[in-house]
């Protein structure tokens, strides 16, 4: 079934952080401020044939309600088609019509809610009406298929919203890969897109013909028609809701639910800032509010975001710092102890050591998070580092795999700290054997903190860098 809205006037002004387009030298207008239109196509499939693809029940109410605020001339303005419980064919030919034959300056957002399949060589597909998943290459929409489409499509501004059960299934009768991610980016490559998805971790799996696991609804699209219809995912408070507002929003929504799903964000030669939608509540200037929503903001969005970052986010560091430091120094304090009870009494180091690595450990993480956090293009909350914090601590004790755990082991301050202490009293020991006895060991045991320290907020820094959504 194929729901067409509306086509939207062409946009005739957009929003820059001098509330002018931008131009070059000669005064025309350069790319970033090419007007386009507003186009939108959701898809969703709840009913699947194939009797091991579970019924989702969410997909349906969750296109409606994503479709409506969209639609929404106050808040989306765009033009939305919806194709829902369609067989594969049809949604191929939809998604292909809708990338064909568009404007450089033209906004496109596909979104898509189904069963996410893997094959046997870890290509991913989206499930439809007709899937089978032994046959997903001739029932399934591809993601490279998605993909080339966007791809070829002359549009710059494409957003991708995913909100798929990752199934993580294979063809009938073979085993599942270890490997529990989806490696989104590993799909996707378009110029000019943004791809935003509730998760990039498999939900459940099949063995055989038998799924393990349930396919739970996700709360990703609920949470994005909400903040967009309420105005709560504008989070910089500038009147206007960019996809970088959206992703934080639902960042911040699914950490606070019991059960733990991370949103994840890729961009792919995107220019500027996306605007997908006006915040109904939102603080814009009156200029905007005659002027059609723009498609994209320039790339330098002025001081607001510097300004909202000074009065909260160095706040949020302080405290998170204070409280690494001291956790740190009270966990390693219990360990000392503890060792020092088995017996081990002339290869400890000293308390005041001991607890100067333990601060300063706590302090190195919290300047780690800190420029973690601060690379966002987004401004900070005071609490996001705690926030992020507990999120890495919920991973050690309920993770999604080995890997996923060591990753979080190795990321969950204060526990990194206790446990690097804890191998450097090792060191420190070796040092007090083979080295000279204490003065052996007083050097031993720093050396081996820092370079271990070093190490893992080094590595840590570096995923994040490469995984930077």
């Amino acid at each position: 079934m194929v729901v067409t809205g509306e086509e939207p006037k062409r946009l005739v002004a957009l929003w820059f952080g001098c509330h002018q387009p931008m131009t070059d030298g000669g005064g025309r207008m350069t790319d970033s401020g090419a007007a386009g239109r507003r186009l939108a196509l959701i898809v969703a499939t709840s009913a699947y044939e194939d009797d091991g693809l579970a019924r989702l029940v969410s997909p349906a109410h969750d296109a409606a309600a994503l479709a409506g605020v969209l639609a929404d001339p106050a808040i989306g303005d765009f033009a939305v088609s919806s194709v829902l419980d369609a067989p594969s064919g049809q949604i191929a030919q939809t998604i292909e019509d809708f990338a064909a034959e568009r404007e450089r300056g033209d906004l496109l957002l596909l979104y898509l809610s189904c069963h996410g399949l893997k094959d046997e060589q870890g290509r991913l597909y989206f499930a439809a009406r007709d899937t089978r998943r032994e046959r997903l290459r001739s029932t399934a929409v591809s993601a490279g298929f998605v993909n080339d489409v966007l791809f070829a499509s002359r549009s710059r501004r494409k957003v991708l919203l995913l909100d798929c059960c990752y199934s993580g299934a294979f063809a009938r009768g073979l085993s599942v890969k270890a490997d529990r991610s989806v490696h989104t980016a590993d799909h996707f490559d378009a110029r000019g897109l943004v791809v935003l998805t509730a998760s990039d971790a498999t939900q459940y799996a099949f063995e055989g013909d038998n799924p393990v696991g349930r396919a739970t609804p996700s709360i990703f699209t609920a949470s994005l028609a909400d903040g967009l219809r309420t105005g709560a995912a504008d989070i910089d408070g500038d009147g206007l809701v960019s996809v970088d507002d959206v992703y934080e929003y639902a960042r911040r929504c699914l950490a606070e639910q019991p059960r733990l799903q991370s949103p994840r964000k890729w961009e792919f030669d995107v220019a500027g800032t996306i605007v997908l939608a006006r915040s109904p509540t939102g603080a814009a200037p009156a200029t905007s509010v005659t002027a059609a929503l723009p498609v994209v903001l320039s790339a330098d969005r002025g001081p607001v975001s510097t300004r909202i970052r000074q009065r909260q986010w160095w706040l949020g560091l302080l405290l998170f710092a204070a409280t690494a430091v001291v956790l740190s120094a009270l966990l390693t304090r219990w360990i000392l102890d503890w060792v020092y009870f088995l017996g081990a009494t002339d290869q400890l180091p000293s308390d005041g050591a001991g607890l100067v690595a333990a601060a300063s450990g706590g302090a190195a993480w919290a300047v780690a998070y800190a420029v973690v956090d601060a690379a966002r293009s987004l401004p900070a909350r005071w609490y996001d580092l705690h926030l992020r914090w507990l999120v890495t601590l919920r991973q050690v004790f309920k993770p999604a795999d080995a890997r996923e755990f060591l990753r979080a082991v190795r990321a969950a301050v204060p526990l990194n700290v206790a446990v690097t202490i804890l191998a450097s009293v090792g060191v420190g020991a070796l040092g007090y054997l083979y080295l000279g006895g204490s003065e052996g060991r007083d050097k031993a045991f720093p050396f081996a903190f820092t370079v271990l320290t070093g190490l893992l907020v080094g590595t840590y820094l570096t995923n994040e860098k490469r995984t930077k959504v």
